[in-house]
């Protein structure tokens, strides 16, 4: 390969083979005027090669010094972070979510799956969730759970409302949501997962737990963590059962919308337990369009507003996840 370097102070150029030891340079000085006679050049000093060698050479090992700083800095950002992973004395793990946050490699749903709590950190106020993999769905946590919770907090949607939750399996989006706002939530689900959702009420609302010890309270919450802003309580609530007729200001659900439920019968519970100026959150992960649509379109039937939007704000950026909101319930 032939390489032109130009030498603007000498008015040179030198060809030379950059392969291997180079040959003898043919080494031309560039006309100064068009008019200027080639018999008039006088022959160009082996001094002047030789620094026009030396400022290639050091070009080149610029450029090299470049590239292998650059390799180095892309080495520093693959290095594999991983989750930081802690053991109680029963044997049971604990996830530091602020670890799996880090790095954000994965979203599947069943990414934790095999973890027995999860420390959500010091920005949830030291909010820890217990889960139990044998209840199902339910007893596990979901990203749309902690996104809808910091989206609702980091946009002040609440303050200091009262605010049921439907489907809320471990109690994670509620638990949140009492601990970072001045509100009370009601967390709902199916008798099965009562004791799962008081256990997590307890660990977060007391700092303690009959079935923990103390040393394991400890390692779950690695600092002491500050008093709620709210409260929070469980109870039992199905679907389409509206027997009490009470009424409230927000309506949340994290990944309520599913095949395993009636999207029909969702949508017209929420509705039923709406007043004239309630708000409804629903976050989901985008995965089955029926249920989804059939969802929507009752929503859209029962409530004038109904948008669907990018959360905000959230330390989880699962960028599969979405909020349906929706606003003024029709009543007829």
């Amino acid at each position: 390969m032939v390489c032109v370097l130009p030498l603007e102070s000498e008015g040179i150029t030198v060809n030379e083979d950059i392969v291997g030891l180079p040959k003898p340079m043919v080494v031309e000085r560039c006309c100064a005027s068009p008019l200027e006679n080639d018999e008039n050049e006088e022959p160009l000093g082996i001094s002047d090669a030789m620094m026009a060698r030396g400022t290639y050479l050091r070009k080149l090992k610029e450029m090299a010094l470049a590239d292998e700083l650059e390799r180095a800095t892309a080495s520093e950002e693959e290095k594999i972070i991983e989750d930081k992973v802690e053991v109680l004395s029963t044997g049971q793990k604990v996830l530091r979510y602020d670890s799996f946050l880090a790095h954000q490699r994965y979203y599947d749903d069943l990414k934790h799956v095999d973890f027995d709590f999860i420390d959500y950190g010091s920005s949830s106020l030291g909010c820890v969730i217990q889960q139990e993999k044998s209840l199902g769905k339910g007893g596990l946590c979901w990203d749309a759970a902690l996104i809808l919770a910091e989206h609702l907090v980091s946009t002040r949607s609440i303050s200091t409302e009262s605010v049921i939750e439907l489907g809320a399996g471990t109690g994670l989006c509620g638990i949140l949501l009492a601990k970072l706002t001045k509100c009370h939530v009601e967390i709902t689900d199916l008798p099965l997962l009562m004791p799962l959702m008081q256990r997590n009420i307890e660990l977060n609302f007391s700092n303690s737990g009959a079935y923990i010890s103390d040393d394991d309270i400890r390692l779950l919450h690695e600092e002491e963590p500050p008093q709620p802003l709210g409260s929070c309580e469980a109870r039992v609530l199905d679907w389409g059962d509206r027997e009490d007729g009470r009424k409230y200001p927000v309506i949340v659900g994290a990944d309520v919308v599913a095949s395993l439920y009636d999207p029909i019968k969702l949508a017209e519970t929420i509705h039923s337990l709406c007043q004239e100026d309630s708000k409804v959150f629903i976050s989901y992960k985008s995965r089955l369009d029926g249920p989804h649509q059939l969802f929507e379109g009752r929503m859209r039937e029962l409530y004038e507003t109904v948008e669907c939007m990018i959360p905000q704000g959230s330390r989880n950026k699962n960028p599969n996840v979405k909020i349906l909101q929706a606003f003024k319930p029709r009543f007829r």
